[in-house]
């Protein structure tokens, strides 16, 4: 269900509402025109180097000496990792072909591109911005293909870095939905799977199409796998996925408990086991604001999305409130750390770009 969807009934609540709780709680003003500039030319610089030479699978490290500074920790940690399962595979099965050895990783279409042109900007104080390229490709034939990819950037210290690039090419065979999808840590896994290490095995039981059982153990190991949900006649009637941290010692499990709300939760590695580190609640004084008015809330979806970095998971948060024919809601990516103690801590939060 998209936030378009969930939002398509009548917007009649006063702004007084919702709007001002909003305000209250710090929502920023929108940017300076320098700042959304600065975004657009973040996204020409970075897409100007990238099709400088045609890159095919991973960048190599003489291309991520160029790439890598305009990139995020995050995104150039992820890169580092699949070179480092890629080189394993290639030594343990060196006559089989590895994961990300050829194809542009970097847009939709697996050929590359021949031409870009940078679009629409959206962008927030808060962390996120995205930059709309649209982009072709025209093959020897010559036939062209074009489409629209959205670069995800984050801003530290003063800068934007490229964070992530969402997929738009309207084609089933496209490596993911998003550059992250394709990279350890990115991907949201709703099949039986290995942690991007492989030392890890997660299961999923099922119940026609509703999930049962998710478990956890390691490859190797005796006794009995780690419960992460289920075992206690709950079932989860909405797709469930898992989506591992760049490091592999924490991942997140979306559990959907109804068709309007589901949930996250963190797992974090401790010991020789894993232990649940449950999300703050999101906008309480909002909730609070508005069900003090006779609103009940009619949607709350809390989706894991992927690791802005080793500690910090970004959510795609959605919900709503109707009372009779009344009704608003709102939709955000929220930035999620993990600090040392164990606990989880919103540490930003940005509007959801509208979809075209």
């Amino acid at each position: 269900m998209t936030a378009r969807q969930c939002l398509n009934f009548r917007l009649l609540l006063p702004v007084v509402l919702l709007s001002a709780a909003m305000a209250l709680a710090g929502e920023p003003e929108s940017p300076p025109t320098a700042d959304r500039n600065a975004l657009r030319q973040a996204a020409t610089t970075f897409c100007t180097e990238l099709r400088r030479e045609r890159i095919s699978g991973l960048p190599t490290e003489k291309q991520m000496e160029t790439l890598g500074p305009l990139m995020t920790a995050g995104l150039r940690d992820a890169i580092g990792r699949a070179r480092e399962l890629q080189s394993k595979q290639m030594r343990e099965a060196p006559e089989d072909k590895p994961d990300w050895i050829e194809g542009d990783l970097f847009s939709s279409l697996f050929e590359g591109v021949t031409s870009w042109e940078v679009g629409d900007v959206f962008t927030a104080p808060t962390a996120e911005g995205q930059v709309k390229v649209r982009q072709s490709y025209t093959d020897e034939a010559p036939q062209t293909v074009e489409w629209t990819d959205a670069f995800v950037f984050q801003k530290h210290g003063g800068k934007w870095l490229l964070d992530n690039i969402r997929l738009g090419g309207e084609w089933h065979f496209k490596s993911g939905a998003s550059l992250r999808d394709s990279l350890p840590g990115g991907g949201k896994e709703s099949a039986d799977h290995e942690s991007p290490d492989g030392r890890w095995q997660v299961a999923f039981a099922h119940e026609g199409e509703d999930v049962t059982r998710v478990t956890i153990k390691e490859n190797g190991a005796s006794g009995e796998p780690q419960v992460l949900f289920g075992g206690d006649g709950k079932v989860c009637p909405m797709p469930t996925w898992v989506v591992w941290n760049p490091g592999g010692d924490m991942f997140a499990l979306r559990l959907g408990d109804e068709p309007r709300f589901t949930r996250t939760i963190i797992f974090r590695r401790s010991g020789s086991g894993w232990q649940p580190v449950e999300l703050p609640v999101f906008y309480p004084d909002e909730r609070k604001t508005m069900e003090s008015n006779g609103f009940e809330e009619r949607d709350n979806l809390v989706d894991a999305e992927h690791w802005h970095d080793a500690q910090t998971l970004v959510v795609r948060f959605f919900t709503s409130y109707t009372k009779g024919d009344e009704g608003d809601g709102f939709a955000k990516l929220v930035s999620v750390r993990v600090e040392a103690s164990g606990q989880a801590k919103v540490v930003g939060a940005v509007d959801t770009p509208a979809e075209d």
